[in-house]
């Protein structure tokens, strides 16, 4: 299929609607039931994605118990793994709908990156015979916390491929790395990472102004290598401005370079990130894989969600 359009939409938009398929992620996290608790939303299937580790660790069995009173059906998949959720999609997408078009609502607050690039490469790699697929992402911003101290020390891997380009390249690479506020990736670590040109994105304005704060000081010195020119702020609530300004980037980088995007934080930049490489197939975005464990914070629910609106097609030309 391929992707028409992606854009910001309020959020009152999932309020008192039906979709056909609502898929959350159950974790530990307080956030994780914050749709269904606070709007009114009608599924014709209801899945929790649930972690297969942290069963008992904090909001957990809340969460466990909360969706299961909302009628979700559950199918446990590991952080780092993709299965079950491909199962799930291939079983949802070869029935016979008895139309030419479905929505999904995804709440990819709490999950892991590689199921909510999962479910993008999905629709993207599968020629479905519908006409109109939407898919509103919805995503909770968190009360900040202070960023914890990993659980033990990273060791760099080769990065995993979250979306893969569609070709290979013999041009020289321009990183771009999407910085989050946990103080993990160092700048010997980035250094061993292939690149000829690196750049930074970061939140600011941020949800909380004093995350902004702690990404700049933790990683202060991979900021102090670069030039003013290649560090660039976006807004995080704006996803429209957050798009532009990365997009503005990639579309002159990607005429001389191999544009690569390592998205580390927060969650609506890997977003845009996949999104645009969806658009443009010749980009390609990483994961860091590493050994690396990352500490586990409750994060409780702030503001309104932010939803991004995303049309595939079998048939785009109808839109055109």
């Amino acid at each position: 299929m391929e992707l028409v359009f992606a854009h910001q939409v309020g959020f009152e938009q999932l309020n008192n609607r039906r979709f056909n398929y609502f898929i959350a992620a159950s974790g530990y996290e307080n956030r994780c039931t914050y749709l269904v608790d606070n709007l009114v939303i009608e599924a014709d299937r209801k899945i929790a994605l649930a972690f297969d580790d942290k069963k008992d660790y904090l909001y957990r069995k809340k969460n466990d118990r909360r969706f299961a009173d909302e009628k979700f059906e559950f199918i446990e998949e590991p952080a780092s793994s993709k299965d079950n959720l491909i199962k799930l999609l291939n079983s949802i997408c070869s029935y016979d709908h008895g139309s030419d078009k479905i929505s999904f609502l995804i709440d990819y607050s709490c999950m892991s990156k590689i199921w909510y690039a999962a479910i993008i490469n999905y629709f993207l790699s599968n020629e479905l015979r519908l006409k109109n697929l939407e898919v509103y992402f919805s995503y909770t911003s968190a009360v900040f916390a202070e960023p914890l101290r990993p659980v033990k020390r990273i060791l760099l891997k080769t990065p995993e491929v979250l979306m893969e380009t569609s070709s290979g390249s013999g041009r020289p690479r321009a990183l771009i790395i999407g910085l989050g506020y946990e103080k993990y990736l160092t700048s010997r670590l980035v250094e061993k990472l292939e690149y000829d040109r690196l750049f930074a994105f970061y939140s600011d304005p941020a949800f909380d102004s004093r995350y902004a704060d702690r990404v700049v000081r933790n990683n202060r010195k991979i900021l102090k290598k670069l030039p003013s020119s290649n560090i660039f702020k976006f807004p995080i609530e704006d996803l429209k401005e957050t798009d532009s300004i990365l997009t503005s980037l990639v579309m002159r980088l990607r005429l001389t370079h191999h544009v690569i995007i390592l998205p580390v934080g927060p969650k609506p930049f890997t977003l845009s990130s996949l999104l645009l490489a969806a658009r443009y197939p010749d980009i390609e975005v990483w994961n860091i894989d590493t050994t690396y464990s990352a500490p586990a914070y409750n994060r409780n629910p702030m503001g309104e969600p932010k939803v991004c609106k995303v049309l595939f097609s079998s048939e785009e030309e109808i839109f055109l």
